[in-house]
């Protein structure tokens, strides 16, 4: 256990301690060894030693260097072993921990400042820093068989020598690329000058401007936050290339299918001496009569690494429990090696009854055994209620890639539960949460839901339960995506019950009066052709969060008296905003506002200090900001502000000083 012992030793660490020594657990605390001269030696020797550790961070924890010692040799012993590390945030909140704000923001501070003059011991202070502040990719917790097929990716990656600066990690979709791509990264990323890993390639391309936003994302990562803003995809190219091509960068492209990404993500196919590309893929020969690169198929899991993923996932441990033996057997035979199914099937099953059992394989013997989304939907089958069966097929089909807490208030609205049916979803290894609290599945799990609605009605898409695709009608729905379609004639006909709305490039330039949107609860009109939102006086009690980010053509916004429930306001890039209109004094609610990149914005409104609950600004980028003269100080709820390449006065604080 690692911990402050001043913030926790006489309450929450003793209490827990306690609690894992009553279970049965041998507990390790660094006060049991004495300071001395072999004292990293033999904390070392503890982490090493240890299956888990639990990490208590407290307001002081990164206050304190025996603290951060002991961080970073359970960090080093997570990357490089089957260590696994348990954070727990005890009276901080984790993104305090994450992005290093409040008490952490402050010993960080102190640490660097410290760097500076260290003189001699400056590299070693440096190496500390830059281990603590690292990113390291989550992988899924259950790793069979990784260690054989990620022996030969480290040997490449660690090789200078060898020619080919490019290798190509290839099999059928659900086997393990990315995986096998992240333990690569995670272990060796702190080898070279820069590094970047872009996940979901294929799936991120298809999206308006998909690509210029990745390429933003290895720009970013290659420059260490230092870049420009990018117009198009051919200037992306060009930067990212002058980037990478004189510095040993270590850059991975996640499920790659088409060879335009490849080039659109890295501009070039010659990188500095020493650099390593690796692309994840379907395809084997996505590179053509490219001659300097190298290929890593992955394999399938033997009978006996099968056995164990199933059963780890299934009971916990790495066999079947008595009873289930020869059902276990007959399961892994159907899934032939194949991780994904392994992985799902056995999340589904933990803690089902042998009849439940039995029913499963019944299905599966009559799926072919090349029908792995049929594999899946046994997962899907297996689900306690018509609550989580909604909610994942909610999920599957429109919020992918979105953040957890947006979705989780449209959910509520539709009388779905989600904070607990997220869980379940979680410890059925159907969805997980990636950086940036990013609901994410397997492509084939959303493929999966998605032919699970299709099938509803295969002919008359309007009598379908969900709707994504323009091409289908619509009629008595809840959740509507329309990006990119225009619709002609009017609009009494729309759907009334909508809780979602999202139309990306929205060719309209208001807000039709004759459009009903009262029950909305997320309005999402990114790019959108607006130059006024509406006509008329439409009141909006259930709206919550509002995003007409890049809606270049808007110059002014509206009455937001007729919003009164509104927490998210997101205006960035309307490079056409003029002013923002002084009834955001109403908005006794709103906690974010974002207006970055509003180049015309010439003030903010004088009474924004009227928003009690804001705790987010941005006006980074808005660079014709004249009147800073509000009283930004008094806003005793604000705790992030972005003002980049803006000059502003010191803020004074809510008590004046």
């Amino acid at each position: 256990m690692s911990f402050r012992g001043e913030d926790t030793r006489k309450t929450f660490t003793d209490h827990l301690y306690t609690a894992l020594v009553q279970a049965g657990l041998s507990v390790f605390r660094d006060h049991e060894i004495e300071r001395g001269e072999n004292l990293k030696w033999e904390l070392d020797k503890a982490i090493k030693g240890s299956q888990i550790s639990i990490i208590v961070f407290s307001k002081d924890y990164a206050s304190s260097e025996w603290c951060l010692d002991e961080l970073v040799m359970i960090l080093d012993c997570k990357d490089t072993s089957r260590h696994t590390a348990f954070p727990v945030f005890y009276d901080v909140e984790p993104s305090e921990v994450r992005n290093q704000r409040g008490s952490f923001a402050d010993a960080f501070s102190r640490y660097e400042e410290q760097l500076i003059n260290a003189g001699s011991d400056t590299e070693t202070g440096k190496e500390l820093m830059k281990k603590l502040k690292r990113r390291v990719l989550s992988v899924t917790h259950y790793l069979v068989g990784v260690d054989s097929r990620v022996k030969n990716i480290n040997l490449w990656l660690q090789d200078e020598s060898v020619d080919a600066n490019i290798l190509v990690i290839y099999g059928m979709g659900g086997i393990g690329k990315t995986t096998i791509a992240k333990i690569a990264y995670n272990l060796n990323f702190h080898r070279f000058d820069s590094n970047s890993f872009i996940a979901n390639v294929k799936q991120h391309s298809e999206q308006f401007n998909g690509i210029l936003e990745l390429q933003n994302q290895v720009l970013s990562n290659i420059l260490k936050g230092e870049k420009g803003r990018l117009y198009n995809v051919h200037e992306g190219s060009m930067k990212i290339k002058q980037a990478i091509c004189s510095k040993r960068v270590l850059v991975v492209l996640d499920d790659v299918d088409k060879l335009d990404q490849f080039d659109a993500l890295l501009g070039t196919r010659v990188f500095y001496p020493g650099s390593k590309i690796i692309l994840t893929t379907r395809k084997k020969g996505l590179l053509g009569a490219h001659a300097a690169y190298e290929v890593h198929r992955v394999k399938i899991l033997s009978c006996d690494e099968s056995s164990k993923l199933f059963s780890l996932h299934a009971f916990g441990q790495d066999h079947p429990t008595d009873g289930f033996v020869e059902q276990s057997k007959r399961l892994v035979r159907r899934c032939e090696g194949l991780p994904l199914a392994l992985q799902v099937l056995g999340s589904s099953l933990s803690g089902k009854s042998i009849d439940v059992w039995e029913d499963a394989l019944s299905k599966l013997e009559e799926i072919p055994h090349t029908d792995i989304q049929k594999f899946l939907e046994i997962s899907y089958d297996t689900l306690q209620d018509d609550y989580d069966k909604n909610l994942f097929l909610h999920i599957a089909c429109f919020f992918i890639g979105e953040e957890k807490d947006y979705m989780v208030k449209i959910l509520e609205k539709c009388g779905l539960h989600p904070t607990v049916g997220i869980d379940s979803l979680i410890d059925r290894c159907l969805l997980t949460i990636e950086p940036g609290n990013k609901l994410m599945m397997h492509q084939l799990i959303q493929e999966m839901g998605k032919e699970i609605v299709r099938k509803e009605s295969p002919k008359e898409p309007g009598r379908r339960s969900r709707l994504w695709r323009h091409e289908d009608s619509f009629s008595n729905i809840q959740l509507l995506q329309l990006n990119y379609v225009q619709l002609t004639g009017n609009y009494e006909d729309f759907p009334r019950r909508l809780r979602w709305l999202c139309w990306h490039g929205s060719p309209l330039e208001h807000v039709p009066v004759d459009i009903s949107l009262e029950n909305l609860v997320v309005l999402d009109l990114r790019h959108s052709k607006l130059k006024q939102f509406w006509e008329g006086t439409k009141y909006l009690g259930f709206l919550k969060t509002l995003d007409l980010s890049h809606s270049e053509m808007l110059t002014r916004t509206f009455n937001f008296s007729r919003l009164p429930n509104l927490e998210k306001l997101i205006l960035k890039g309307c490079v056409g905003l003029l002013e923002v209109c002084e009834s955001i004094g109403f908005l006794k609610g709103l906690d974010l506002l974002d207006l970055e990149d509003c180049t015309s914005l010439k003030k903010l409104p004088s009474n924004i200090g009227l928003l009690n609950c804001l705790q987010e600004l941005n006006i980074s980028g808005c660079s014709n900001l004249v009147d800073r003269s509000v009283e930004l100080g008094k806003m005793k709820s604000l705790s992030v502000l972005r003002a980049n390449d803006l000059s502003l006065k010191p803020l004074p604080s809510a008590t004046g000083e």
